[in-house]
């Protein structure tokens, strides 16, 4: 059975009457099932000493003096309790251990001497045994660099740190034994012992020793003593909890809303670190031709991604009054793809260059005349990268081309495309080498060449409308809309409009109508004037005679009616002088034609005469 004494007084209470007295225990307490030791030192009068001898005997009461109360008896195994005196009465040592302790043990206890001859003497100074179900729990403190911690104090990390469980070993078959555990289930190196306390009671002792880390802040130490019984085992415990002060430790930043940002959207970088006492202020960094620059303080940081100059990595300070802690994260800006460089060169075969640069970096494809090209007997293809972000490509065309012929360049990555074409032209020596670069001599002689091009296409272009207008000149004395040109001696060619309408009550054209002539002069009264030609500028002059019907018609020969409009026209001006004559010989001779049905078409001659040809 195992016991476990609690509350002893260190200075036992003594019953003395003369020179007897007892040391006992005020107050032991005994786990139910287990056994209880009670410790126990008596003196007698010294005229009683030659008869304490090995054959005296030691006597227990339980809750009074009488006879009946007699509860153990050393001379006596027939009593109810089971025990035995371990220390030796001739030595004054009445420690005595009664076994299988029960709840109805449970009383106020007196020790009584019997010796040879008159000793015989019971002390009034007793022992009060309480049974509890369960052991009691250890005691759990804690040292810091020798030197004994309150309850909840803080120590600072790297303190030399002992952690001490004790407990009573009480009675048992088997001393108890002490376990340490924690919550974070850290490897513990302990260190058990056995040792006696003031009262001379065996009690086990258990240190736990490490130095202090942040690891170990907010962490419960648990002790755990197990008590072997005789037909099971039962435990107790008690438990602290560490508390470490630490300069900021763990610190990272997250980006919101991922590391890979788009050009022009917004960003928000967070700050967070661990800290006892927590972390009260953060700072902001951004690196810089390798060097920091401090942009602002607090928790996040949020702005603006204009343009990929914000690349690069950021810098958080976590700050508490025992330290600092700096960490970083890398911000990768991504944009769509752009071609920076594309040159083409003409020899015997066709080579070009195409660099693109994008994030993520771009894939570039080539494109002939519409239609993807990729490495075959007549085109290679090679690439080159230039870095993470640019890329350069090569293709070389050794098929024949024609002036229609195009070639694109493609650049492709995750946000969008961008491409650059040329036209292949004929001219084998159109472009210089992009390797070395352009060749100022080639490019004046090419510019003198083009000028002279445009020079000569010019002069083409003068000659062929010349041409245009002389032969429109020739033209114009055939027109087929009905323009008729009379040339008479000594006077000057003008042109007459012919018009045929049909009679007004006959529009039908299937019969041959009569051939009508009308002379018709005027005088320019402007002598400088003396040019009027059909293609002389601003000085056409223009007669329009328009026959309203085969039998009208021979009665207006030689005059004008008024159903014949005859009107002259000048883009300048118009001329009010008009002479209308019938008198000459060929008028007259073509009166009796106009009685025929043979003809169908009407003429107007109109003259134009000068002040000197006028009559």
């Amino acid at each position: 059975m195992v016991v476990k004494n609690e509350s002893m007084n260190l200075s036992a209470k003594c019953a003395c009457c003369g020179d007897w007295s007892i040391s006992l225990p005020e107050k032991i307490k005994a786990l139910r099932g287990s056994c209880v030791t009670i410790n126990c030192r008596f003196d007698i009068d010294n005229t009683y000493d030659k008869d304490l001898t090995d054959s005296a005997a030691g006597v227990w009461y339980k809750d009074g003096t009488k006879d009946n109360n007699i509860v153990f008896n050393s001379s006596n195994s027939n009593l109810s309790f089971k025990g035995e005196i371990t220390g030796k009465l001739k030595d004054k040592d009445c420690t005595t251990i009664f076994y299988n302790v029960t709840s109805k043990d449970k009383g106020r206890y007196k020790f009584r001497i019997e010796g040879n001859g008159k000793l015989k003497y019971t002390y009034k100074q007793s022992v009060s045994i309480d049974v509890i179900d369960s052991p009691p729990n250890p005691t759990v403190q804690m040292f810091k660099d020798q030197m004994k911690v309150k309850v909840h104090e803080e120590v600072l990390e790297g303190s030399s740190m002992c952690l001490r469980c004790s407990a009573k070993t009480l009675c048992s078959s088997s001393p108890p034994t002490l376990t340490w555990s924690s919550t974070d289930r850290l490897h513990l190196n302990e260190n058990s012992r056995l040792q006696l306390d003031q009262q001379k009671q065996t009690k086990i002792i258990s240190d736990l020793k490490f130095t202090a880390t942040h690891l170990q802040h907010g962490v419960t130490f648990n002790c755990t003593i197990t008590y072997q019984l005789q037909q099971r085992n039962t435990t107790a415990q008690n438990y602290t909890t560490l508390r470490v002060q630490y300069a900021p430790k763990n610190s990272s930043v997250s980006v919101f809303p991922s590391n890979s940002v788009l050009e022009g959207s917004s960003v928000t970088l967070m700050c967070s670190s661990d800290g006892n006492p927590a972390v009260f202020n953060y700072t902001w960094y951004r690196e810089n031709g390798g060097q920091l620059e401090e942009l602002q303080t607090g928790y996040n940081l949020t702005f603006n991604v204009t343009d990929r100059t914000h690349t690069g990595r950021y810098y958080c300070q976590a700050k508490n009054q025992h330290g600092t802690q700096n960490t970083s994260v890398s911000l990768d800006i991504q944009y769509a793809p752009k071609i920076s460089f594309f040159r083409c060169n003409r020899t015997d075969l066709t080579v070009c260059l195409c660099e693109a640069h994008g994030n993520p970096s771009p894939k570039v494809k080539w494109f002939l005349s519409g239609r993807p090209v990729s490495n075959t007997t007549n085109t290679s293809i090679s690439e080159e990268r230039l870095s993470s972000t640019d890329l350069r490509s090569f293709i070389s065309l050794h098929q024949s081309l024609t002036h229609t012929d195009t070639l694109q360049c493609v650049t492709i990555n995750t946000h969008s495309t961008a491409s650059h074409q040329i036209q292949l032209l004929c001219s084998p020596h159109e472009i210089t080498d992009f390797f070395s670069g352009f060749n100022i001599f080639s490019v004046l002689i090419g510019a003198a060449i083009g000028a002279s091009v445009m020079m000569i296409l010019c002069v083409i272009q003068h000659l062929c409308k010349r041409n245009k207008n002389s032969r429109s000149s020739k033209t114009r004395r055939e027109d087929t809309a009905g323009l008729i040109l009379t040339d008479r001696e000594n006077e000057e060619p003008v042109y007459a409009n012919k018009a045929v309408l049909s009679p007004a009550k006959n529009t039908s054209m299937n019969y041959p109508q009569s051939l009508y002539y009308s002379s018709i002069d005027f005088t320019n009264t402007q002598i400088e004037s003396e040019e009027i030609r059909g293609v002389s500028p601003l000085t056409a002059v223009y007669a329009d005679v328009r026959h309203s019907g085969q039998e009208e018609a021979k009665g207006f020969v030689g005059s004008v009616e008024p159903n014949s409009n005859i009107s002259t026209a000048d883009s300048e001006t118009r001329d009010p002088q008009f002479n209308i004559s019938t008198d000459t010989e060929q008028d007259q001779a073509k009166k009796k034609d106009l009685q025929s049905d043979d003809v169908s078409d009407v003429y107007a001659q109109v003259k134009h005469c000068h002040p000197k040809n006028k009559k």
